[in-house]
């Protein structure tokens, strides 16, 4: 079982939680915000790839608990794995957005990378509602033009969000390099 590169920003982010002491799939649920259904298909392609290990937990339960640990191949992707996709067009998935930019924080990228990184992905929200608002409009069932209306509702809210998000961060770190 040899390590090879997770294909998702979701494995990625599941090896940098456990980096950070998550070790059950319920701790990647209620700490790490991910989905049960989503984590425990990851973990056991990170098992497979050779990049985490699972544990079986010592207990009175009849109900199997596992704890799963980094390999060695684990803790070096967790900790750089994400770096290339910082600089990469930013994903559409609004989650492996956050998901990223919550990497690059915690392994202290450079805060202007992060920004950069949050202004795109803003800018590629903007971009995407204004091909929906231009797409000529077919005859269609009402419901799939509340559903596109939808769309360049919530790509709005998400590229005001991720603006913000980035103005946030330039602030904190300002703030921060005051302080020291």
């Amino acid at each position: 079982m040899g390590a090879k590169l997770p294909q998702s920003v979701l494995d990625l982010f599941i090896l940098s939680v456990l980096d950070r002491g998550l070790e059950t799939p319920y701790d990647l649920n209620r700490q790490g915000g991910l989905s049960l259904g989503s984590t425990v298909p990851a973990l056991k392609r990170l098992e497979t790839a050779g990049l985490v290990r699972k544990k079986a937990a010592v207990g009175s339960s009849k109900r199997p608990r596992h704890w799963f640990q980094r390999s060695a191949a684990g803790r070096k992707l967790a900790r750089g794995g994400w770096i290339p996709l910082l600089k990469d067009q930013p994903p559409s998935d609004f989650d492996a957005v956050l998901r990223l930019a919550d990497m690059a924080r915690h392994y202290r990228a450079r805060p202007a990378d992060i920004i950069t990184f949050l202004e795109a992905a803003a800018s590629e929200r903007r971009s995407s509602a204004r091909v929906f608002e231009h797409r000529e409009r077919r005859d269609s069932l009402g419901l799939v033009a509340t559903r596109e209306a939808w769309d360049v509702a919530r790509l709005r809210a998400e590229a005001k969000f991720l603006e913000g998000l980035a103005q946030s961060f330039g602030r904190n770190h300002a703030n921060a390099a005051n302080v020291d």
